[in-house]
């Protein structure tokens, strides 16, 4: 499985906290607790310590007629997120989120894995 990466309108890139969840290759009866947890936990965003907040790093998926809530979120907090899993992968989604983060280009100063 691929992580997908959608832009809004006004240039803002997420990926679906299913996928996310999915291509972590998360436990899938967690699924509910983790999003949940996700949501409420406190992370150290580039502007400080806080949670994520509704519209400004994730917002709802409208899914009608499905049984799961799923929710946008933006790479940033994706990023965060996939650091804090306990999956085999998380460093590598978590280094491809950074590089979408800032438009495929990688940091320089950064040594390469």
């Amino acid at each position: 499985m691929e992580l997908a990466v959608f832009e809004s309108k006004h240039g803002t890139k997420v990926v679906t906290a299913s996928n996310l969840f999915a291509v972590l290759n998360l436990p899938k009866r967690q699924y509910g607790a983790q999003i949940r947890r996700w949501l409420r936990d406190v992370y150290e965003f580039h502007d400080g310590l806080r949670r994520p907040q509704l519209y400004r790093d994730f917002a709802r998926r409208p899914r009608p007629g499905e049984p799961f809530e799923d929710f946008f979120i933006t790479l940033e907090l994706a990023k965060l997120i996939s650091l804090r899993t306990t999956s085999k992968e998380k460093l590598k989604y978590a280094r491809l989120l950074d590089a979408w983060a800032q438009n495929g280009q990688l940091n320089l100063f950064q040594p390469a894995a």
